[in-house]
């Protein structure tokens, strides 16, 4: 069996400055559904099916997030 070498997930987006982008994007919008959210249960009403959807898609899509600020963290020598 033969070591295989993972693909380097730092090389997704190299420039620090879309990162930053995409980390605020994703903070940004997953703040603005979870104040949805909170307004709905806030006022006793039911949460609309588009806001709990909204929830499920940002839930997903910050496994890639993390992956990206993962792959880019230093990690300390030994």
């Amino acid at each position: 069996m033969t070591n295989s070498t993972p693909p380097n997930l730092g090389a997704v987006i190299t420039n620090p400055r879309a990162r930053k982008v995409v980390y605020g994007v994703y903070a940004i919008g997953a703040f603005a559904i979870g104040g949805v959210a909170a307004y709905f249960l806030g006022i006793g009403q039911p949460i609309p099916e588009v806001v709990v959807g909204a929830q499920a898609v940002a839930a997903y899509t910050g496994i890639g997030v993390g992956a990206l600020a993962l792959a880019n963290t230093p990690t300390p020598d030994p």
